[in-house]
């Protein structure tokens, strides 16, 4: 019987992270001359995250008192944007949630505000995509896994449970993904317009029951 074996990379060869680095350097360096020349890449006219469906809820058995969202949203990476990621640069991606309670004689009134930021990364040394932030730390052996739990949102606590009273259609619950192009290496906020990936704001449906008593 014949066996093989595979070389292991050792993660604190400092020849590998060097040349590791090196290649990241390059490729931002490459990436920010491109965009600074006003190439702008067929994909930039898409949507790449866009929902799909959405719940807003009072809590479940076991959950602290308050109004929850389940929702779910489609994403996809545009090629540029996941070449980056398995070249080391990490996404950040937010998801932010609005409840506004309409008034006729004055501004609409925030009632209730609330946001999460989750990080998407690749290893080049394990070849491994992560996702942390948010309470998790969860490694994944593709691409698509991981954007299946970046892109939907189980039992999100939101508001307080008597966030909503009155008239349940004076209000208005909205929510978005998007795309952190603030946290983006320098170079690649050059081009900033080319990597807009956001879902907008949609509206939740309401139903009475969240009203509170």
């Amino acid at each position: 019987m014949t066996a093989s074996f595979m070389p292991c990379c050792n993660i604190g060869d400092p020849k590998m992270n060097s040349q590791i680095d090196l290649e990241r350097r390059t490729f931002l360096l490459a990436a920010a001359a491109g965009l600074l020349g006003g190439v702008r890449p067929a994909w930039a006219d898409e949507d790449w995250i866009f929902f799909t469906n959405g719940t807003l809820s009072k809590e479940a058995p076991g959950d602290a008192p308050g109004l929850y969202i389940n929702a779910s949203f489609a994403m996809n990476l545009p090629s540029a944007v996941s070449e980056s990621l398995l070249r080391g640069v990490a996404l950040y991606f937010v998801t932010e949630f609005q409840l506004t309670q309409r008034r006729w004689y004055w501004k609409d009134k925030t009632v209730a505000s609330a946001s999460s930021t989750k990080r998407l990364s690749y290893s080049l040394l394990t070849r491994k995509y992560y996702i942390g932030g948010a309470g998790l730390s969860l490694s994944f052996a593709s691409l698509e896994e991981a954007l299946s739990v970046l892109s939907n949102i189980r039992r999100w606590a939101v508001a307080p449970p008597d966030a909503i009273t009155g008239d349940f259609q004076d209000y208005q619950a909205s929510l978005r993904l998007y795309l952190d192009r603030n946290r983006l290496p320098r170079p690649l906020q050059l081009g900033i317009s080319d990597w807009e990936m956001t879902s907008d704001w949609i509206s939740l449906p309401i139903s009475p029951s969240v009203v509170a008593p």
